[in-house]
């Protein structure tokens, strides 16, 4: 049995050109939220040509691969699905070409999260080839809408599969830190309402737009007033859209909406959020609610969920880090960093309503996500590879103990 560190690295370097492959094809499969189909299709195909133990896709549209068996699991957890491309004329590399240069992927959803699917890939590859694993039953489970509403895939997979590993490791961008926790989330919608009137003859109206704007700028002084609370950074607040009707643009507007993105840091939830904008809207008349998502998965089913995503942290000492820190070192002489990431994932779900032991690895840099020539380093794909080829070996030697 082939488990050294050494070992993994070469096998990881020499499935370079195949991980650059995969990704160029992932690119250029086109996957939104909801339209995941192909995607899926194409990367259960894969699995199924590398020799994984079982593969199949789940009622909402979610793929499960699993390599091995044992009494300790862990999954391996990407999302295929990626955000929209607004404008695409104004990207130097086209946004669905999945061209490869200079050691680099480009493309719509090669950093967020593509690149770490392709990963997997190669690592599911290592583990069969070397005989790595160390007893530990391996799922890698392709997830969907996750860039709609974090964790709902978990939700289902948890609670309708029955898919409860010992351990979650998220595949989001990090530089290939440790990411050992995240910042919660709450999306929240103010609404106001005046009555019409003629545009020449205000005075006969009430304009709900007018009655939101104070609410607007209370928003405003609450997300300086937030402060941090260590080891995660302080919360924020802002308004991400606002949206007005009248019944013409000669008329007083009668109805006004906001859009608010709340980020939450530890001892801050929902309801928290929820009561300090209905102190700043009350008193305006604004209503204050969060709204649901409702869409339904490329397979059909609808599985709704309020737009509310706590926080969750690991301890720097748990099993799971300590495991991705000697994987770290193993491989590449020094033991992992870690971080904490400022965006919600799928451990909303995993670590912070299912109380899974969680940890995020993946490559890429964070900053990365949704912008325009998004991109991702090969090598650092490839660093990915050995990291979650050598990573359960690891967990389930500390699980023993």
């Amino acid at each position: 049995m082939k488990n050294d560190g050494a070992s993994i690295v070469a096998a990881a370097r020499a499935l370079e050109g195949e991980i650059a492959l995969t990704l160029s094809s992932l690119v250029r499969i086109r996957t939104p939220s909801c339209g995941e189909g192909e995607g899926i299709g194409y990367v259960a195909a894969r699995m199924r040509e590398i020799g994984f133990d079982e593969v199949r896709v789940d009622a909402m549209g979610n793929l499960i691969g699993r390599i091995g068996e044992g009494p300790v699991s862990i999954a391996f957890d990407a999302h295929i699905d990626v955000v929209d491309v607004t404008d695409a004329p104004a990207w130097l590399h086209p946004p669905f070409a999945g061209e490869v240069a200079e050691g680099e992927v480009f493309g719509r959803g090669a950093c967020d999260q593509k690149g770490a699917i392709a990963g997997l890939l190669a690592a599911a590859r290592i583990m069969k080839s070397l005989d790595c694993l160390g007893g530990c039953a391996v799922h890698v489970v392709i997830t969907v809408q996750e860039e709609d509403c974090e964790g709902l895939c978990w939700f289902h997979l948890i609670e309708e599969e029955g898919l409860k590993p010992d351990a979650v490791v998220l595949t989001e961008p990090s530089g290939l830190l440790i990411a050992r926790g995240q910042k919660g989330k709450v999306q929240m919608v103010v609404e106001t309402k005046g009555r019409a009137s003629h545009g020449s003859a205000p005075e006969l109206g009430m304009n709900a737009i007018y009655a939101m704007a104070p609410i607007v700028s209370g928003v405003e002084r609450l997300n300086a007033s937030l402060r941090p609370s260590p080891p995660l950074s302080k919360g924020s607040v802002t308004v991400s859209r606002i949206e007005s009707r009248a019944p013409s643009l000669c008329s007083v507007a009668e109805e006004c909406r906001i859009h608010l993105d709340r980020r939450l840091t530890r001892g801050e939830t929902g309801e928290t959020a929820l009561e300090e904008i209905r102190a700043i809207a009350a008193p305006r008349g604004g209503r204050v609610y969060v709204p649901r998502y409702e869409r339904a998965s490329w397979r059909g089913l609808v599985r709704g969920r309020e737009l509310c995503y706590p926080s969750w942290l690991m301890p720097e000492d748990s099993p799971l880090v300590e495991a991705a820190r000697a994987a770290h070192r193993d491989l590449f002489g020094r033991a992992g960093e870690t971080l904490i990431w400022d965006f919600s994932t799928n451990g909303t779900a995993t670590a912070g309503i299912h109380a899974i032991p969680t940890i995020g690895v993946g490559p890429g840099d964070p900053r990365g996500a949704h912008i325009r020539d998004e991109h991702i380093s090969l090598d650092q794909c490839v660093a990915a590879a050995a990291l979650y080829a050598a990573l359960p070996a690891h967990f389930a030697e500390g699980a023993r103990r």
